[in-house]
């Protein structure tokens, strides 16, 4: 909130520069780069006071304010970085340590904390159903209903029944190749999990499917084997503890339905207590791996 109370600050010397200087070319770049700072503050302010409708962007489709905010924020990481190392100001020890400094700190970090505050008594006004991630609940227990969203660039895969084959492999004493009919013929779980989407939602749906270790045990897991590894069709994947692979879900159904082509069908994982990129859908393998289960980006990057 601090930063609210330093763009007005930051707003007068720039009002100061252009009066003295005039308008040109030299505050073409400052000025592009205070309305891409000022787009990611008001769409993230929005967010925080209940705004939920996509935003439509030109050229993609529609974008969740949530990721609409983050995708600003990091486009404004290189010119604010620059504009910063340009005009970063040449500051004496006694300017640091004036009465003046002192005070108009205490004012910044004042007037950010009164905002904080006034948002938060807001927020939990108009977003009173938000879990601790900051998400909003959105189509609890309707099945297919539920938003659909995936990773960055991933497109929707539309998969076909009859030829879809879920390949277990890796570090395991034999190889599996499964169709759709055999996954589905496997002793079936039921699980109720909140899957949290970092777009700025969540829900909680009934997943039935079959556990990961089911098919593991089947394929004989390996004595060196340190991690699982699940992949979709799109490239995508992600890496887990074997012990917390062996717990996870690989859902057919939610709600009592089919999965729907946005929600991952044939399969897809269901990762309790983790935020929705490991989520994996349209699954097509399970790799075993001897490599540790951090041997991984923190964030996917396909």
């Amino acid at each position: 909130m601090t930063l609210i109370v330093l763009l007005v600050w930051k707003w007068r010397i720039v009002m100061r520069s252009l009066i003295r200087q005039g308008a040109g070319l030299w505050a073409v770049p400052s000025a592009l780069l205070g309305l891409l700072f000022l787009a990611t503050l008001v769409v993230g302010l929005l967010w925080v006071l209940g705004w939920a409708p996509e935003a439509p962007i030109p050229g993609y489709g529609s974008m969740r304010p949530m990721v609409l905010h983050a995708v600003l924020a990091v486009l404004l990481v290189i010119p604010f970085a620059t504009h910063t190392a340009a005009h970063w100001p040449r500051f004496k020890p006694a300017d640091m340590a004036s009465r003046r400094a002192a005070l108009r700190t205490i004012a910044l970090g004042g007037a950010g904390f009164v905002l904080w505050r006034g948002l938060d008594a807001v927020s939990t006004v108009t977003a009173a159903d938000r879990r601790f991630t900051g998400s909003r609940e959105e189509g609890s227990f309707t099945g297919n209903a539920h938003p659909v969203t995936q990773w960055l660039g991933d497109q929707r895969q539309h998969l076909n029944r009859a030829s879809w084959r879920l390949h277990v492999g890796g570090e395991v004493g034999r190889e599996l190749e499964l169709g759709y009919e055999d996954v589905e013929a496997l002793d079936s779980t039921e699980v109720r999990a909140t899957l949290d989407c970092t777009g700025g939602w969540y829900t909680t749906q009934d997943w039935t499917g079959v556990r990961l270790g089911a098919l593991l045990d089947r394929a004989r897991v390996g004595d060196d084997a340190a991690s699982v590894v699940v992949r979709s069709a799109t490239g995508y994947s992600r890496r887990f503890p074997l012990g917390e692979a062996r717990e996870l879900l690989l859902a057919t159904h939610v709600g009592g339905e089919r999965l729907s082509a946005g929600h991952g069908f044939p399969a897809r994982l269901v990762v309790p207590g983790r935020r929705g990129y490991h989520w994996v859908k349209w699954v097509v393998a399970i790799e075993v791996s001897a490599r540790p289960w951090w041997w991984q980006p923190p964030l996917p990057v396909q």
